[in-house]
């Protein structure tokens, strides 16, 4: 038998406990210390609420909220472009897809009244918008890359995601979800739905063309600067979720995890959320082709080395793109080292980051 889920999995895949282990991650590896890199390098700050819990961090979230409606970002580890119109995002720890997902501009009232309608005992999270994202002809976008994780410790990375976008031109002004959230089960609600885009989607090779076409002094290359980003925060979360995963050490167990991405207009990457059942629909002829290949590959990289057919299974005509990015047995690790800057693109580093 073999199993498509690792035992403790929702440790980095709910919303509160994955901020929970990288807080937990950051303040106790030494590198990580050293450098004074903590997990809202990796986030946007971020706020546990428990509606009734006296450990709930909602007298620090205010603190916070007033700090910036003054004006006074000293405390954020983000440019103060970010903050201007003090946004913040409240989500259910439960939830998916957008679901009960909810955008405050500068309002604390609001806020305070929408927490005040949870039910008893209810835990969110209250999030810094990131205010100035990178935007794919105007509007708004997000990264879904996969993962695998397997029951020996082992990190796969897929070399192949998509891109998601937006329906809705990018504007500040309105809390429209279609504008800020572009994942494809709440985009698909929407009436401008593949009007863009066929399904909302594009590839990384249609991505890294627009960066070509609009960035062409900057040098950008996806590949180069974005993913290995990507592949840093990626094995973080794992690693910070280490101790708390597949605690009977099961065998013939893996996981294929969503890891959703966003980039700011400095091209910095920040990590969104990670997704157990990722989202395998067919949106347009792009995911079609992919998605097979990403489930053969998996198969390939899984159960293929515990299970072997009993002929022969023919020579394949494509190579895996599942990379073993990290393995404690076999001594690959390719988490970069802490000091390595945050912003690919010097010359768009913030004055202060």
């Amino acid at each position: 038998m073999f199993i498509n889920h690792i035992e403790g999995i929702e440790v980095i895949t709910t919303k509160n406990e994955l901020v929970r282990v990288l807080r937990e991650y950051y303040n106790n590896e030494p590198d990580a210390i050293i450098t004074n890199y903590t997990v809202y390098e990796s986030i946007p700050t971020t706020f546990i609420i428990h509606t009734q819990n006296k450990r709930s961090e909602h007298p620090q979230f205010v603190k916070r909220f007033k700090e910036i409606a003054k004006g006074n970002c000293v405390n954020e580890r983000v440019p103060e472009k970010h903050c201007s119109e003090n946004i913040w995002l409240m989500k259910p720890i439960a939830l998916n897809q957008g679901r009960g997902i909810e955008i405050f501009k500068n309002n604390l009232g609001a806020i305070q009244y929408s927490i005040d309608k949870q039910l008893k005992s209810t835990q969110l999270i209250i999030q810094k918008y990131i205010e100035k994202p990178l935007l794919y002809k105007d509007r708004k976008f997000d990264i879904r890359v996969w993962a695998v994780l397997t029951w020996k410790g082992d990190i796969f990375y897929y070399k192949v995601g998509y891109i998601r976008t937006s329906s809705e031109k990018y504007t500040l002004d309105c809390k429209f979800n279609y504008i800020h959230l572009t994942n494809n089960c709440l985009q698909q609600q929407g009436n401008n739905y593949g009007i863009y885009e066929d399904g909302n989607t594009i590839s990384f090779v249609t991505f890294q063309n627009y960066l070509n076409q609009n960035f062409p002094t900057l040098g950008i290359d996806f590949n180069a600067h974005i993913v290995p980003r990507m592949k840093d925060l990626a094995i973080d979360c794992i690693l910070a979720g280490k101790d708390y995963l597949n605690p009977h050490k099961r065998r013939n167990c893996f996981e294929l995890l969503g890891f959703d991405f966003m980039i700011d207009e400095d091209f910095r990457t920040w990590l969104i959320e990670v997704n157990t059942n990722p989202y395998l629909g067919i949106p347009n002829k792009f995911i079609e082709g992919l998605m097979p290949k990403m489930l053969n590959d998996l198969c390939e990289i899984t159960i293929d080395k515990s299970f072997r057919p009993i002929n022969d299974m023919p020579k394949r005509e494509l190579k895996n793109q599942f990379e073993l990015i990290y393995s404690e047995k076999q001594g690959i690790n390719q988490r970069r080292k802490f000091d390595v800057d945050i912003y690919p693109i010097a010359e768009l580093k913030p004055a202060v980051s």
